[in-house]
């Protein structure tokens, strides 16, 4: 019996890891992991198929806070999400800005990978790396 319960804890793990992953495990609410105080974002993501929506929040610290958009792909374990952040407060100070996610599961509940943004007229700009860890 210890055996087939290693043998099934194997096949999970595998299959948890494996590039088949289904869409729907991206479903639910992301945040991003902050060393800043003050500072959040959070999305709450679905998938129809291969492609992911979704909405959420943020904050900088001591800065503007605003609403986000989300719309993406899924294939596998690899997922490319288009933000666009529009400020809320204080109001029409900032304008909407738009960052791309490029990365995959690294767990079931762990989305690690490239943050860029969008530059009016030059490719977008690396900001670098960032993780989303489900709640």
């Amino acid at each position: 019996m210890r055996s087939v319960k290693s043998v099934l804890l194997l096949a999970l793990v595998v299959g948890a890891c494996s590039n088949t992953l289904s869409p729907g495990f991206i479903e639910g609410k992301w945040a991003q992991e902050f060393s800043i105080p003050g500072s959040s974002f959070e999305m709450q993501l679905t998938t129809n198929g291969g492609t992911i929506s979704g909405s959420g929040d943020w904050c900088a610290e001591a800065g503007p806070c605003g609403t986000v958009a989300v719309m993406g792909t899924v294939n596998g374990s690899a997922i490319h999400l288009d933000q666009t952040f529009t400020p809320t407060f204080p109001p029409g100070i900032f304008p909407p800005s738009v960052q791309h996610f490029d990365g995959r599961f690294t767990s079931l509940r762990l989305l690690e990978g490239t943050l860029s943004v969008d530059r009016q007229d030059q490719p977008p700009l690396v900001i670098g790396q960032v993780r989303y860890h489900r709640e």
